[in-house]
């Protein structure tokens, strides 16, 4: 029986799966898929085994999308000792697709087995992360999968070396294991096999497959050899260019909300020079990189004493107090901030009731040179991007998978520091060899990840004068609004979901390889039967 191709509907029905609806750059992107997604008119719902209110996205708070909790009833680790973190992180999305397609097909009342019936099916699921659900939800689901890679999971496992440039060219272009000291030992290795491979089966079951940018379509390339001839079409993070115009601080909410946020701005407000970096506090984040290439602005004598202490350097991101590596990498900022004679202040404003031990929440001191912001609310976030006394931001990843604050940041018009190499080399047009030409524009600054380097540059930023300033915030609203909105988002994605469902009934498909299999099984046994008559009647 020949496939149907079909026509896709106009308006689809689409589910998402996320593990961790948390704060961070991966969730930062989904929450907009999801959000340009509705705005196109498809029914959007999303799924996740792990949505705390306290530490999330306001739209997945507010009622703009729809969120189910599934699958959290497992733990998220085994013992700090022996986390086998990975492991629990399969187990919770088989566990939540199971609930989910028993919810689909299992009429109410719902129970434990099925606590979402009656559920209405999906057309298409759009998966990321963590693919090991992508097989079941095709098979027991018949709807088409889009699976979006920020990044090989195998690769941020640890013990890797990535030699990948900006334009995928050279005889160093390299993805391996790395050697000596910086190596993982053989136990960890033989624990990772078995799931790398997992993963590089399960995401080459997707129908289709995206990822962040071009360095994360070549990396995945070298990464799963198996799907090398399948490279993920790129559709890029992007942002609600119309969020981030000036003047940001003001609110259009009213009342209570509108006091709270106030207040969240009072916080971070300030008339001295600013230095933003944003990022999660995780240490392959290299946050440290930001404090040391500050310090080396006195050190070096970049900038004058009276210029330094009018400087303070923000660093905000998500932090959660479950999380060992978080813990950690603020202890040891901290620390650092300490043996360079830093003046720093911890802010951490959660919302009652979440049980938070972080101090403080109380308002930074007016000489503070390092301020930490945990969790910071958006209200924060926007205040700090659009003030005039932002002088940049940093953004300290080295092959970082995209990246999206730098393209937060661009769209207040802020010139921004990253490292050399990954998703930022595709978003940030540097300027050193276009400030002076008449025609163009950069948008920031692309350097190695070092401090001498580093500090040179931020000299540079911190020093700009109106004229080029100017420059470069024209130059990066503009950028952003062609490349980086959430139109142009929700309309790749559109295109990608249309596609999928064009590739037509995916249960047909599998009731026609069942049906042909059937048939050979039935022939085979047939010339075996004919052939056994035959001996017996010779005999």
């Amino acid at each position: 029986m020949p496939i149907v191709k079909i026509k896709p509907k106009e308006k689809l029905r689409i589910g998402f799966i996320h593990p961790d609806l948390g704060i961070g750059g991966a969730e930062r992107l989904v929450v907009d898929a999801a959000v340009s997604l509705q705005r196109l008119g498809h029914e959007v719902v999303m799924f996740t085994s792990r949505h705390d209110p306290n530490r999330c996205f306001e739209e997945t708070r507010d009622g703009t999308l729809q969120v189910h909790v599934l699958g959290s009833s497992l733990p998220r680790s085994l013992h700090p000792k022996f986390p086998m973190t990975i492991i629990f992180s399969i187990l919770r999305s088989l566990l939540l697709t199971f609930l989910l397609c028993t919810s689909l097909v299992m009429p109410d009342p719902p129970t434990f087995m099925n606590p979402l019936s009656p559920l209405k099916g999906f057309d298409v699921f759009i998966v990321d992360q963590q693919s090991v659900c992508v097989p079941f939800l095709r098979l027991l689901t018949g709807s088409r999968v889009l699976f979006y890679c920020h990044f090989p999971d195998k690769l941020l496992s640890g013990g890797w070396e990535i030699s990948v440039d900006h334009k995928g060219e050279g005889k160093n272009q390299r993805v391996e294991r790395q050697k000596g000291d910086r190596g993982v030992g053989l136990l960890k290795r033989v624990y990772r096999w078995p799931i790398d491979k997992l993963e590089e089966y399960t995401t080459g079951q997707s129908d289709i497959v995206v990822s962040n940018s071009q360095f994360t379509s070549r990396v995945y390339a070298r990464a799963f050899p198996s799907l090398a001839k399948r490279p993920p079409r790129v559709i890029y993070p992007c942002i609600d260019v119309e969020a981030y115009q000036r003047p940001s601080s003001a609110s259009s909410r009213k009342g209570k909300g509108k006091a709270n946020e106030d207040q969240d701005v009072t916080l971070v407000d300030s008339d001295r020079a600013t230095i933003l970096s944003f990022n999660r506090f995780e240490a392959k984040k290299n946050t440290a990189l930001a404090i040391r290439s500050f310090i080396k602005l006195r050190d070096d004598h970049l900038v004058s004493e009276t210029e330094f202490g009018n400087l303070r350097l923000v660093l905000g991101g998500g932090y959660d107090e479950d999380e060992l590596d978080n813990v950690q990498t603020l202890a040891s900022l901290q620390s650092l901030c300490e043996s360079f004679g830093l003046r720093y202040h911890v802010l951490n404003s959660p919302p009652p009731g979440s049980g938070s031990t972080v101090a403080s929440s109380a308002s930074p001191p007016s000489d503070v040179q390092v301020l930490f912001i945990l969790n910071f609310s958006n209200a924060q976030r926007a205040h700090l991007l659009s003030s005039p006394h932002t002088k940049c931001l940093l953004y300290t990843p080295a092959n970082e998978h995209f990246g999206i604050v730098p393209v937060e940041a661009m769209a207040c018009g802020l010139p921004v520091l990253a490292a050399d190499s990954g998703g930022p080399t595709e978003t940030i047009v540097d300027l050193t060899s276009t400030l002076n030409d008449g025609d163009s524009a950069g948008t920031g600054m692309l350097r190695p990840p070092i401090p001498e380097e580093w500090s040179k540059a931020l000299a540079r930023l911190i020093n700009l004068s109106p004229e080029e300033r100017e420059k470069i915030s024209t130059a990066a609203r503009r950028r952003v609004e062609d490349k980086f909105s959430i139109a142009t988002l929700g309309k790749e994605l559109d295109t990608a979901c249309k596609d999928a469902m064009k590739m037509g009934d995916l249960h047909q498909k599998i009731a026609d390889i069942l049906i042909w299999g059937g048939a050979g099984l039935m022939a085979f046994a047939a010339v075996g039967l004919a052939v056994i008559v035959y001996v017996q009647a010779g005999d």
